[in-house]
């Protein structure tokens, strides 16, 4: 059984561990220079850098622990009042990072994860929610369009001397309905 809460600064190092390991497992094949993925392991999940993050209003992050165990096996990510060049309308988050370890995949954990980011950004009634995925993450992009996701666009992303084709998906979500007062 999986229990999904709202991660807190006490939940950092979890974080920072799941981010580094998801990471390497997902990518790290894809590649050429290993002090490239190095780096960026060391510069993007450094312990520093998730606790700041999670003390910025405009993130919210969500930790998937299996009960059993206490154990974090997943986590999400979503960036509150994230505009992008890839949709018109301004009322827009971003997701991004649903990360879970190898091994718990297609369990419906990052499904769930999910599910939590979707009703954050309904409930704070904004319009898309938008995401970026690694072209050659073909099964990660069957996920999302699967979840109504669109390709809008793609763009690239160097690390180090590396440069990778991401798409840049969205969906449009439905706000909450609002309360008819009455009369």
């Amino acid at each position: 059984m999986i229990h999904i809460k709202k991660a807190t600064v006490k939940d950092a190092e979890h974080i920072s561990y799941l981010g580094r390991k998801t990471f390497e497992e997902s990518y790290g094949e894809f590649f050429e220079n290993s002090n490239n993925l190095n780096e960026y392991l060391d510069s993007a999940f450094s312990l520093h850098k998730i606790t700041t993050s999670l003390q910025k209003p405009e993130n919210i992050y969500w930790i998937a622990i299996k009960e059993d165990s206490s154990v974090p096996v997943g986590y999400a990510k979503l960036k509150l009042n994230s505009p992008t060049e890839f949709i018109k309308d301004t009322n827009v988050c971003k997701l991004q990072r649903i990360y879970v370890l190898q091994g718990y995949e297609g369990k419906g954990i990052g499904s769930k994860l999910h599910e939590c980011v979707i009703k954050k950004v309904i409930d704070n009634d904004y319009n898309y929610l938008w995401l970026s995925n690694l072209k050659i993450k073909k099964q990660a992009v069957e996920f999302y369009k699967k979840k109504g996701y669109l390709v809008a666009g793609e763009h690239y992303f160097t690390i180090g001397e590396e440069t990778f084709g991401f798409w840049a998906m969205k969906t449009k979500l439905c706000s909450k309905p609002k309360k008819s007062k009455d009369i």
